[in-house]
């Protein structure tokens, strides 16, 4: 989901939104490859989105605002959909190339198999996300976006109340995919990301793109882990080890199996200061270096 805009940019700026806070992180492309020009956390006590009610968004939008005046014109801003306002799910191609009319024809059919809700009630996208395998070949699957346009109008009239229009809305779990390939981490590693209520599963890059969102329910952090293992091997069929973490809490607790992963590895020059925990930057990572749609 994009909106039209220039292609000269002075900074990509991916925003990630939490009901906490929100976290920024601005790159520049350069002949010698990316460059980090800003990073921001900013802690909000009231959420800025709810299914429940907008009337307490007004700190959060006041926060948005003195944020947002730092930056410099011409800027790309990118956001993400929170999980749990999406509806996504991944379908195998043909095993012949089709071309962009076809894959069109391919999603309006399968939209009618997917998704309960009226196509009049949604906005949908879709991509073609590859997965690799050692065993075997690369392989594609189509992964369908839907979201209810109630939700994505509320969401972009909140950031537009902020003067913030993005140029491009995506969603957290392909983000977390993205960011993970960009930064070459283990392909056979599961992802995990910490959310305020709530984590995100989200299948290794060697599998077929697939996720779930798992409630938190008071779990230790070993507990949450050994469940999104156990999580993904129902989903799945297959048996994963090892975790590679990111986002929100404490990582004193994590176990021998899991790792938390920087983003910044896919960047080529940075200065400091630099985030302490880089890790709860992924997201915002994600969307700032996320190529603009064809």
């Amino acid at each position: 989901m994009k909106r039209r805009v220039q292609k000269m940019r002075i900074w990509q700026v991916g925003l990630d939104i939490q009901e906490s806070g929100f976290y920024a992180f601005a790159v520049q492309h350069q002949r010698y490859g990316w460059q980090l020009r800003h990073w921001f956390y900013q802690p909000v006590i009231a959420p800025l989105f709810s299914h429940a009610d907008t009337t307490n968004s007004y700190q959060f939008i006041e926060a948005l605002k003195k944020w947002h005046r730092q930056l410099p014109k011409g800027v790309s801003i990118r956001v993400a959909l929170p999980a749990g306002a999406i509806l996504q799910q991944s379908v195998s191609l043909p095993a012949q190339k089709l071309s962009p009319q076809e894959q069109g024809w391919f999603v309006e059919a399968s939209v009618v198999k997917l998704f309960p809700l009226s196509a009049r009630e949604l906005t949908v996208d879709y991509r073609a996300i590859s997965s690799v395998s050692p065993e075997s070949e690369s392989t594609k699957n189509m992964v369908i976006t839907a979201a209810r346009r109630t939700d994505i109008e509320r969401w972009t009239t909140l950031l537009a109340q902020a003067g913030i229009f993005p140029d491009i809305i995506d969603t957290v779990p392909c983000v977390l995919r993205a960011m993970a390939s960009m930064a070459a981490i283990n392909s056979d590693y599961l992802l995990v990301h910490q959310l305020e209520h709530q984590y995100l599963v989200v299948s290794p890059l060697n599998q077929a793109f697939a996720y779930r969102l798992l409630p938190n329910d008071g779990q230790s952090c070993p507990d949450r882990m050994a469940c999104a293992l156990q999580t993904f091997r129902q989903l799945s069929g297959q048996h994963i080890d090892n975790i590679y973490f990111s986002g929100l809490g404490d990582t004193s607790e994590l176990p021998a199996n899991v790792q938390c992963w920087s983003p910044m590895v896919a960047l080529h020059q940075m200065q400091p200061p630099l985030p302490d925990e880089p890790h709860q930057f992924v997201l915002a990572c994600g969307l700032a270096l996320r190529r603009e749609d064809a």
